[in-house]
C-alpha cells in the first residue's frame, strides 16, 4: 500500500519527465505518457487486491473458498469481455483499464467478506499507512507543477523548477512516513539482515 501511495502520488506527475529524459521528445509526446501515468494508478489497486484477497485466502474455510473461486471465475469472463471492449476502443489505456476494473470487483469482493469476518469491529480506514494523507497532497501539489511550471516547448529550461518541487515534496513525505512507520520499517530491515545472514 505504502509502495503503491508513493508511485500514484509522484508517477502521473513525472511520467513525461521519465520518458523525455530517457528517451526524448517521440515517445514521451505520444501515447506512452498516458499509458505510464494510467499504469501509476493501475498499481494502487493491485496492491489492494493483492492484500485483501491473501487474508480471504488465508482464513476462508472450504465452503467461502469454493464461493470466492466461482466469484472470480465470474470476474475473469467479466474481465475478458472487458478487455476486448477497452482494448478497440482505447488501445494500450483500455488495457490497463479493463485490469483496473477486475481489480476493483476483486478488491470489492474480498472487502465484503472482511468486513463480515470481523462482523462490523474493523476499518479499512486503520490499514491506510502514516503519511497517506502528505502523499495526496503532494501528488495534487506535483500535478499544479507539471500543469503551471513544466513547459513541454521550453523542457530543458522549465524542468529544474519542476523536479525541485517534486523532490522537496517527497522528502517532506518520506520523512512523515519514516516519523509514523518507523516501527514497521526497521522490522523490515531486521527481517532482511536476519535473511543475508542465513543465505
Amino acid at each position: 500500500m505504502l509502495i503503491g501511495l508513493v508511485i500514484i502520488s509522484f508517477g502521473p506527475s513525472y511520467s513525461y519527465t521519465l520518458l523525455n529524459l530517457l528517451y526524448g521528445g517521440r515517445y514521451s509526446d505520444g501515447e506512452a505518457t498516458a499509458v505510464l501515468r494510467y499504469y501509476c494508478v493501475y498499481i494502487i489497486f493491485l496492491a489492494m487486491n493483492g492484500m485483501s484477497e491473501a487474508f480471504l485466502h488465508s482464513v476462508a474455510n472450504e465452503k467461502q473458498l469454493k464461493q470466492s473461486n466461482d466469484i472470480l471465475l465470474l470476474f475473469s469472463a467479466i474481465y475478458i469481455v472487458l478487455n476486448v471492449t477497452f482494448i478497440k476502443s482505447a488501445g494500450a489505456i483500455g488495457l490497463i483499464a479493463a485490469n483496473s476494473v477486475n481489480m476493483l470487483l476483486r478488491i470489492s469482493y474480498s472487502a465484503i467478506f472482511i468486513e463480515e469476518y470481523f462482523k462490523g469491529s474493523f476499518s479499512f480506514r486503520h490499514c491506510l499507512p502514516a503519511g497517506w494523507g502528505v502523499l495526496l497532497i503532494s501528488g495534487a501539489t506535483t500535478a499544479f507543477s507539471e500543469r503551471v511550471f513544466l513547459n513541454r516547448n521550453r523542457f530543458k529550461q522549465t524542468l529544474p523548477i519542476h523536479m525541485a518541487i517534486g523532490i522537496m515534496c517527497l522528502i517532506f513525505s518520506l520523512l512523515e512516513i519514516y516519523h509514523g512507520e518507523k516501527q514497521f520499517l526497521m522490522s523490515i530491515i531486521k527481517s532482511l539482515k536476519g535473511h543475508d545472514k542465513h543465505t
